[in-house]
């Protein structure tokens, strides 16, 4: 995990990202004396503490605010760590928001993003309150990403689900919801169409390899497939010497159509 780094006087450069000062936590634990200085940074919403002459970190003014922070007050090593850990989860919640303006995110997700910058324990809490607030909410995401991708079948929309953090128990819920079974096949079949037209002139054995295997990397299970592609191909040609749908009789039902279907 990269360390978090606080803010120096010389505050954040213009178009770029100021390089920070790293703080060492043992070093604020050891510092004893009163605030002479809350001096305000290149970014005005920034000042540089200084106790007893010296520069010791860089708080935003929320953080000098909610800590009651001003000149001449004394200050311990446990009172500067508590306005530290507030200004890193101050920075852990406007990355979250970030996060969450530039994509939607499960609560999994988000949590692993800002665990990269900022300690684990800070992560778990932003992403708790903004759950709490309503930003982050799994059953939504999951919800949307469904309806989003209605090119999906069932089983990729769960496995998507999951593999973004969703519990599984919520993910199968949501899909079921979303996705009854006539509602797949139709689904399905409409998928296929689309991609029917976009193949040219093809025998229906051709035409079912290509589409069953299509739909099948979608998540549609194989009786779904077969429901879908059934009527949908009725009309294609047989290739030459092959029976109705272009199968022997005793093939495998998930390669192709059997011949009296």
């Amino acid at each position: 995990m990269a360390e978090w780094e606080d803010a120096g006087a010389a505050g954040p450069r213009r178009r770029k990202r100021a390089r920070r000062r790293p703080v060492d936590p043992e070093a604020l634990r050891a510092v004893s004396g009163r605030i002479t200085a809350l001096e305000e940074q290149r970014d005005p919403e920034r000042r540089s503490v200084y106790v007893d002459g010296e520069f010791v970190l860089g708080l935003h003014l929320e953080t000098v605010v909610r800590c009651q922070l001003r000149v001449g007050q004394a200050v311990d090593g446990d009172t500067l760590l508590k306005a530290y850990a507030l200004e890193v989860e101050k920075q852990a919640w406007d990355a979250g928001l970030r996060l969450l303006a530039a994509a939607p995110r499960t609560r999994c997700e988000l949590t692993r993003r800002l665990a990269r910058l900022f300690p684990a324990e800070t992560a778990e809490r932003v992403a708790e309150r903004l759950a709490d607030m309503g930003w982050l909410d799994d059953h939504a995401y999951a919800v949307n990403y469904v309806r989003a991708h209605s090119d999906y079948g069932a089983r990729r929309l769960l496995a998507d689900l999951v593999r973004k953090g969703v519990e599984p128990g919520l993910a199968a819920a949501v899909v079921q919801e979303e996705r009854g079974e006539a509602e797949a096949v139709e689904q399905a079949r409409a998928v296929a169409a689309a991609r029917l037209a976009r193949m040219g002139r093809v025998d229906r054995l051709t035409a079912w390899r290509r589409l069953a295997g299509f739909l099948s990397r979608r998540g549609f299970g194989p009786e779904t497939v077969r429901m879908a592609l059934q009527p949908l191909l009725a009309d294609l040609p047989a290739p030459a010497g092959k029976g109705r749908f272009g199968r022997r009789r005793n093939s495998d039902a998930d390669d192709g159509p059997d011949d009296d279907v």
